[in-house]
């Protein structure tokens, strides 16, 4: 009992985001339960989370020691070392984890990430495509992904037809760009057109914040007709038609806005992802390699360098900037990949004849 109340005060402490609380509470509960695995899990994964990764190799080889043959255990210690850089540790583990709950789809999808981190990109592949991705693994989906499409490029996109925004809504958008239109060529009207431009922007937020793309498209391009130089109406365009599935309409708006900004890594990412997505890859390609990581955990930078080589058929070029992108691509404690995998291999234990599984006794 004393265990599962120390477990509860790391869990909130760590979504508090106090690491060191976290951590004290967890490795307290492993020593009021030395025989409960959940807290060698959390301490390893709140270490990790922390950044204290000689703690969590630590951690990591203590529970392997505890719990000899345990594929939950194997999963996380693998989890641990792999984060911690040391990939051909963690792949045994993976393997003797998938191959003893052969139902464990995250398992799974690690040592598919370890097979294609070694360029063993079939392995990976096929490994993948068994997989349902139920614990959530995202990333390994979009590997996938790239992988066929080294195998066939993407040919060039057709942009969707466009629906009509909802009248009301057309209304508003309709009635503001007129008063901007309509405003003197003056200082004043110049102040009055950059406060329409303001509203109409506000407008293209809000709807874009609510996934009402087809509005938000409507609002952005009124307000980039009302201020052609402005960087946010166009990026907004960029954005707006690239979920309405017109990469080529968000890729036209997205190249203003990155010749006004091309020091906009947000902007030049999303020119990158327009153009990627309209199958123009060389043209995507130049873009991400003028896009200057904007820290050691820009995941996206790395990846959508990576992605175009991969359709271009420079594979080896491809798996480097991938295997740069995945070592900078922090999973912690708190991320959806973890948590409710971990809950869902509870859940699952709870289920069968033998209750003590759960606690590893």
């Amino acid at each position: 009992m004393k265990s599962h109340r120390l477990l509860k005060r790391g869990h909130r402490a760590l979504e508090g985001r106090k690491i060191e609380a976290a951590v004290e509470a967890f490795e307290q509960a492993t020593a009021a339960a030395p025989g409960d695995r959940r807290g060698y899990i959390q301490l390893a994964l709140a270490q990790l989370r922390g950044g204290q990764y000689d703690a969590a190799r630590a951690t990591a080889a203590t529970m392997l020691g505890r719990f000899p043959g345990d594929p939950v255990v194997e999963l996380f210690a693998g989890r641990c070392l792999l984060e911690c850089g040391e990939t051909a540790a963690a792949e045994p583990l993976f393997r003797a984890s998938a191959e003893r709950q052969p139902e464990n789809d995250l398992a799974q999808q690690y040592l598919a990430l370890c097979e294609l981190m070694k360029g063993d990109v079939e392995s990976a592949a096929n490994r993948i495509d068994r997989t349902s991705f139920a614990a959530n693994a995202d990333f390994l989906a979009l590997f996938s992904h790239e992988i066929e499409r080294q195998i066939a490029p993407t040919p060039p996109v057709l942009d969707q037809d466009l629906p009509l925004p909802l009248p009301a809504f057309a209304s508003v958008v309709a009635r503001l760009e007129g008063r901007a239109a309509g405003s003197s060529r003056g200082l004043i009207g110049r102040f009055k057109r950059r406060r329409i431009v303001g509203k109409l922007l506000r407008l293209g937020e809000r709807a874009y914040d609510r996934s009402q793309f087809i509005e938000a498209l409507a609002a952005f391009e009124a307000a980039a007709r009302c201020d052609p130089e402005s960087p946010t109406a166009l990026l907004g365009v960029g954005l707006a038609a690239w979920h309405l599935d017109r990469p080529n309409h968000a890729a036209q708006s997205l190249a203003g806005a990155f010749a006004r900004t091309s020091d906009d890594g947000i902007i030049a990412s999303s020119y990158g992802d327009a153009l990627y997505s309209a199958g123009r890859i060389a043209e995507a390609l130049a873009v991400f390699e003028q896009v200057e990581p904007a820290g050691p955990e820009d995941f996206h930078a790395y990846y959508g360098h990576g992605a175009c080589l991969a359709v271009l058929g420079q594979k080896r070029e491809a798996l480097e900037q991938f295997r740069i992108a995945f070592e900078h691509y922090r999973l912690d404690a708190m991320d959806d990949c973890l948590i409710p995998s971990w809950q869902e291999f509870l859940k699952r234990e709870a289920d069968k004849p033998d209750p003590s599984a759960i606690s590893g006794n």
